[in-house]
């Protein structure tokens, strides 16, 4: 009798598309277009061509109607066949388009290609037309075919991804991305490795890599943690990559876990004497098939037929093949019996598993067999006893922990693969040999514990000892022994043992760096704080919160910006983000203190990873001292410039004028040359003494005590533009010889340092009479005073510069004069202003003076 041949088809197998195939045809001449469009319609009943006139319009036909494929010329109005190509790209890249014109040029086909054209076909006669139909074809079949391969790769209910050779994500399928719970954009184009780095160096990368290198499909279950799920994988290698099918079986293997414990061992079931009866006559395929039979499959006898058919259309058709086959071969002399497990469909429709045996008990004369007869025996429970058995041996074996039965001498009964590779030998090896774990237990506590165990006095054991083992001589092992009993009697111990040596050694490493780390966070000199990327802050230690006047608990959920005064928020979040694992950035800012105080901070912030949270560590050290070092510094680096100025440029000119007398004195003899050179050198001693001052004076004040401003002018008012102590001459003429006439008009004391406020007065004194002043006020200021005189002034915008050393408008000033007070001010932290006095002369105002 025949076999059956059933053989499945390729679901992405199909005809032609169903539908029509909708062209867009944008022709640059009106002839081109109305034999394109001919020969397109002509060439299959299925193709639809939509005509319009430009750019413009098969635009706008793009994004109302729907099109399979795009013709286009290239010699538009307003644009070419190439931007209109850019245009369509910009709504559908994966749209097939063909450019085809007369027109063309190597120019244009090479822009083309770089723009993404399907297809350039040049315009050269009949024959194109024909080639234009064949192209188009081609296109839009791809086109389509992909789109249906899409389609059916979506309706699976299987899980797909596409890996390109570089292992690169090209494709999902929706059940896909949700079984990894991520969205496609953040997958695609990405390196598997890169987005799943915990699955390097594990067996699936092992497997895949395999299937690449081999070309052969392979097919496995991998436990992934990360998603904490169990797939079923199949894997199919081409020259572009692999397709990856997988499938969710977390539920199944829950369930298979739950079942009966290996130890319990299932054992097979006997084989009853409920056996059904079969007598084959091989030359009409008449079988008698007695009673218990048609029972083991829910059948009357008198509802079966005796009839070979009756019995073959009720054999499963996956297993008909290896029936037949074992048949065939006892049949043919080359086995003693016929026996084969196979399922039968049952009344109910179900299948029960039958073990099939029989015997060629008739033969022809030329040994062809006559008449069979065998026997049905239900072994249904037999065969799933042993799927559980496989299962659970499986299961066992592939555990990464040790498990093994142990007799009650604590000898090895039934092992892993696990533990032969523990001990580096083979189950034959193992089984009746005294476990080590068990020997190093009794070597701790005696024989009283498993004793114990094997007696039913306790039930269980657990513990961590240390052992020395083949792959390892100073293991830590933690065990847990549990008492078997099956069918009431006792059956062993249960032993699964599980190297914890890196875990503890990891442990204890953390525990130290964690304490290191915590006293080093806790006790730092320096503020810190960690805050995640949205900028909150989620802890600081003790320093920080001292530091900026709050509470631990009060910075916890600020954000960075409400302490940092000069962190745009937007500009943040940007720095963090653009921050690798691990980076560190310096910084300096200003914070902001509870009480609305400010001060400079140096700031080194690090991405750090905590337990798989982006975190970023700041570090803030207080710089303000180093800050106004820098400040002193810098004014110390101007004053050395003023005064090389000063040396180099002012002291040259007096220099050059009593050079210039001596040499006439010395030419003419006239006297009158020496009084000049003598007048030089009063300039040069003048200006010195003003160098001097500005360099000993302008800065610091020695002691601040209550001055009598009224007392202090006053003593100078008779002799206000007389000598001044150190000034080297007997009387300091006004600018033009005249003199003044000086008014106090205050009777306050002011703190402040007496030496250097006599400076003061003395210089603007002799501001205004050298530049013509008659008359100077001292008078009275809201949290200050002022010095005006009646001179010519100061215009407004020159007012900013007179403060500066080497600045004057007068024949005899050194420039030094003004600069003096601005300092003397300014050491004594108070403001100076130039105004215009009610005269119209120069009036300086000096405000934050404090009184006593």
């Amino acid at each position: 009798m025949k076999k059956r041949d059933e053989r499945g088809s390729d679901p992405l197998a199909s005809d032609a598309p169903s539908g029509p195939v909708r062209v867009l045809l944008v022709a640059d001449e009106p002839t081109v277009g109305d034999r394109a469009a001919a020969a397109i319609e002509g060439h299959a009943d299925r193709f639809a061509v939509t005509r319009v006139d430009d750019a413009a319009e098969g635009l706008d036909a793009l994004e109302t109607e729907p099109i399979d494929c795009v013709v286009s010329g290239h010699d538009f109005p307003e644009t070419d066949g190439v931007e209109f190509l850019r245009a369509v790209r910009d709504l559908d890249a994966d749209l097939p388009f063909v450019l085809f014109t007369a027109r063309g040029s190597e120019a244009v086909a090479s822009e083309a290609i770089a723009a993404g054209v399907d297809e350039y076909l040049p315009v050269t006669g009949d024959d194109s037309y024909a080639a234009l139909a064949s192209r188009v074809e081609c296109a839009a079949s791809r086109s389509l075919a992909e789109r249906r391969v899409t389609e059916h790769l979506d309706r699976m209910t299987d899980a797909f991804c596409g890996i390109d050779e570089s292992w690169r994500l090209t494709y999902l399928n929706g059940q896909a991305t949700e079984l990894l719970d991520r969205d496609a954009a953040d997958l695609l184009g990405e390196r598997v490795w890169e987005l799943f780095p915990s699955l390097r160096g594990t067996e699936l990368e092992s497997r895949l890599r395999d299937a690449i290198e081999t070309g052969e499909r392979t097919a496995f279950e991998y436990r992934f943690d990360a998603l904490g799920r169990d797939f079923s994988i199949d894997a199919y290698p081409s020259e572009t990559g692999i397709s990856v099918y997988f499938r969710d079986v977390t539920e199944e293997r829950a369930r298979e876990r739950e079942l009966r414990e290996l130890s319990e061992r299932f054992r097979l079931a006997v084989e009853g004497a409920d056996v059904g009866v079969w007598d084959w006559d091989l030359t009409t395929d008449e079988v008698q098939f007695d009673e218990r039979w048609a029972r083991m499959l829910g059948y009357e006898q008198s509802e079966i037929a005796f009839e070979l058919s009756e019995w073959e259309r009720r054999v499963h058709p996956d297993d008909l093949d290896d029936v037949w086959a074992a048949l065939e071969a006892h049949f043919a002399g080359e086995t003693e019996y016929y026996q084969c497990d196979h399922r039968m469909e049952t009344k109910d429709g179900d299948w029960a598993w039958i073990r099939d045996r029989g015997r060629v008990v008739e033969r022809d004369d030329e040994g062809d067999p006559l008449r069979a007869v065998g026997i049905h025996i239900d072994v249904t429970e037999e065969k799933e006893r042993e799927r559980d058995l496989a299962r659970y041996r499986r299961l066992v074996d592939e555990l990464p922990n040790s498990v093994a039965m142990y007799d009650g001498e604590g000898r090895f009964s039934v092992v892993n693969d696990r533990i032969t590779e523990v001990y580096d030998a083979s189950r034959e090896e193992l089984v009746g040999r005294r476990s080590p774990l068990l020997r190093r237990l009794r070597d701790a506590h005696g024989d009283g514990p498993y004793a114990a165990l094997v007696a039913g006095d306790r039930e269980t054991l657990s513990g961590t000892v240390e052992l020395d083992l083949p792959e390892r001589s100073d293991a830590i092992v933690d065990f847990a022994l549990r008492r078997l009993v099956i069918d009431g009697e006792f059956d062993g111990v249960l032993g699964i043992a599980r190297d914890v040596t890196e875990e503890r050694r990891r442990q204890r490493e953390l525990e130290r760096t964690s304490a290191r780390l915590e006293a080093l966070y806790e006790d730092s000199p320096d503020m810190i704080d960690i805050h995640d990327e949205g900028g909150e802050i989620v802890d600081a230690n003790p320093v920080m919160a001292a530091e900026l006047g709050y509470d631990r608990e009060e910075i916890v959920g600020m954000n960075v910006w409400d302490i940092d005064t000069e962190l745009d928020p937007t500009e943040g979040i940007e720095l963090w983000q653009h921050l690798e694992m691990g980076e560190t950035r310096r910084l300096e800012t200003t914070f902001r203190r509870a009480d609305d105080t400010t001060f400079p901070v140096e700031v080194q912030v690090r991405r750090v990873d905590v337990q798989g949270d982006d975190r970023f560590l700041a570090s803030s050290r207080d710089i303000s001292e180093r800050k106004a070092y820098e400040r002193r510094i810098e004014r110390e680096n101007e004053r050395l410039d003023e005064f090389a100025s000063i040396v180099s440029h002012d002291l040259r000119n007096p220099l050059n004028v009593l050079s210039g007398y001596l040499r006439l004195a010395r030419e003419t003899g006239e006297e009158s040359y020496f009084d000049r050179c003598e007048s030089a050198l009063d300039e040069m001693e003048r200006l010195i003494e003003d160098v001097l001052t500005l360099a000993r004076q302008g800065d610091a004040v020695r002691s601040v005590a209550p001055v009598s401003l009224d007392e202090l002018a006053t003593r100078y008012a008779n002799d206000a533009f007389g000598p001044i102590e150190g000034d080297g001459g007997d009387e300091a003429e006004g600018a033009e010889g005249g003199s003044a006439t000086v008014v106090v008009e205050t009777e306050r004391d002011v703190l402040g340092d007496p030496g250097r406020l006599e400076r003061l007065l003395q210089n603007l004194f002799r501001n205004a009479a050298e530049h013509g002043g008659d008359r100077v006020v001292v008078g009275d200021l809201p949290g200050g005073f002022y010095v005006e005189d009646d001179g010519p002034g100061i215009p407004a915008d020159r007012r900013d510069e007179v403060f500066e050393s080497g600045t004057t408008t007068s024949a005899s000033g050194t420039g030094l004069g003004l600069a003096i007070v601005a300092r003397i001010a300014e050491a004594h932290g108070w403001e100076v202003t130039l105004t215009e006095g009610e005269a119209g002369g120069a009036r300086f105002e000096f405000t934050g003076v404090e009184r006593p």
